[in-house]
């Protein structure tokens, strides 16, 4: 047994746990996983198909590894690159195609065909109108120290829903449908039974409700994993983290993500139906326990509370149903108001470090940021939110929730002159 297919069996039967193999991990090994289908496990994943008029890559790596990405390929065939499809435009699956177009320009022959939906276009446009944002974001997220690009590769082959992409005897299937993007598709390849899903499926509770990103449409998605779900793949060949084969484990991990989706989905829907406000959804809504004990919907990367707020944000707009929050007073007044209420800054960080004592870290966090927005400059308010932010990381599940609060905590350890341990922990 090759060791993408033993990693992949030892996850499934729960020998290994995406804990111990974070599904962002780039191992960087790359096996044929089926005739003329290799598959590599980067920090975004990507396959590379052979076919009689070149190869042809579905997605093509990050931005932060783009010459590494090209070896890779190389190490698997020296063929010319015939065409790339992008499974959506995020630049950990659309960024690496810089120096593959550049090769060809060294070796004289025609730029790969460039694949994608056609809502990919303004993505890139979005990120060239701010890149900084953008930039701040990976930091947090990934530890990215390069620059965001402003430079990108666009499709030259547009689709609006379906679109067969052929290269000699070989046919793609790229089915568009909106899920973390607006710009996604998923990719089959009938002549193999090979399944790409894109961030469709990630070894973990789907990333629909990033706190830092634009809109997901979680009902869209289902569907779409549903539709994949038909289309009798025997492997399945994920956006991050390991493939799965066989076509019941492939049917299963589909429809149980979709059903994961779809009970978050009806439960805040029927909640904001009733006329409930956003907190009481954030609070109430629920995945199963049933699904989210599987070992490819454990919330590693995004959380499901994330994906309640986006519904509501996709369905009701930023209000939160709360009067006072419509047209707030800065925060800052607020906060000085509360401090005096209390008797004082040192007030709010007494009891905000009692509360982290008792283990109530989110009603810590409340007090803490009072606080520090009272006390912006005070040494030992900082010392305090350093405290509690990193008790908080700690005891996060998820990426996104770990790096913010982690963040956090670094900003005022640094604000009082203090040094924080580090964690070691990747994501």
């Amino acid at each position: 047994m090759t060791a993408i297919r033993e990693t992949a069996e030892k996850l499934w039967r729960g020998e290994l746990t995406t804990r111990e193999q974070h599904p962002f991990t780039a191992t960087g090994e790359l096996e044929e996983i089926a005739p003329k289908v290799a598959f590599c496990r980067w920090l975004a994943n990507f396959a590379v198909c052979k076919t009689d008029e070149g190869l042809v890559l579905i997605d093509c790596g990050s931005y932060l590894n783009q010459e590494e990405t090209l070896a890779k390929v190389r190490s698997y065939s020296s063929a010319r690159v015939h065409t790339v499809i992008y499974t959506h435009g995020h630049l950990d699956h659309a960024g690496g195609m810089g120096p593959v177009a550049a090769e060809a320009g060294r070796n004289r022959v025609a730029r790969p065909r460039v694949v994608g939906h056609r809502a990919i276009a303004e993505r890139f446009d979005r990120y060239k109108r701010a890149p900084q944002y953008h930039w701040r974001v990976d930091a947090l997220v990934f530890g990215a120290e390069a620059a965001f690009p402003t430079d990108f590769v666009y499709p030259d082959t547009y689709f609006d829903h379906q679109l067969n992409v052929v290269a000699g005897a070989e046919k793609f299937q790229c089915h568009h449908a909106r899920g973390e993007t607006e710009d996604h598709c998923w990719v089959y390849i009938p002549s193999a039974k090979v399944l790409c899903t894109g961030d469709f499926f990630i070894w973990a509770a789907p990333a629909a409700g990033h706190p830092l990103k634009t809109q997901r449409y979680a009902r869209d998605w289902a569907e779409a994993l549903r539709a994949m779900a038909k289309t009798g793949a025997e492997i399945l060949l994920p956006g991050h983290g390991s493939p799965i084969f066989g076509a019941i484990r492939v049917r299963q991990a589909l429809n149980d993500t979709a059903e994961y989706l779809s009970k978050i989905h009806d439960q805040a829907l029927e909640l904001i139906n009733q006329g409930a406000a956003l907190d009481e959804v954030l609070h109430s809504v629920k995945p199963p326990a049933a699904l989210a004990d599987k070992p490819y919907l454990a919330p590693l990367f995004d959380e499901p509370e994330f994906t309640a707020r986006n519904l509501w944000r996709v369905n009701c707009g930023w209000y939160d149903g709360v009067p006072a929050h419509l047209k707030p007073a800065p925060q800052a007044e607020q906060a000085r108001e509360i401090a005096q209420l209390a008797g004082g800054f040192e007030r709010l960080v007494e009891r905000a470090l009692a509360k982290m004592e008792e283990g109530a870290l989110a009603m810590a966090c409340h007090l803490i940021e009072w606080a520090a927005m009272a006390a912006p400059e005070d040494a030992s308010v900082h010392a305090a939110r350093a405290r509690i932010y990193a008790a908080r990381a700690a005891q996060s599940e998820s990426t996104l929730s770990y790096r913010i609060f982690n963040a956090a905590a670094h900003e005022s350890a640094v604000r009082a002159g203090l040094t924080l341990p580090q964690s070691g922990r990747r994501f």
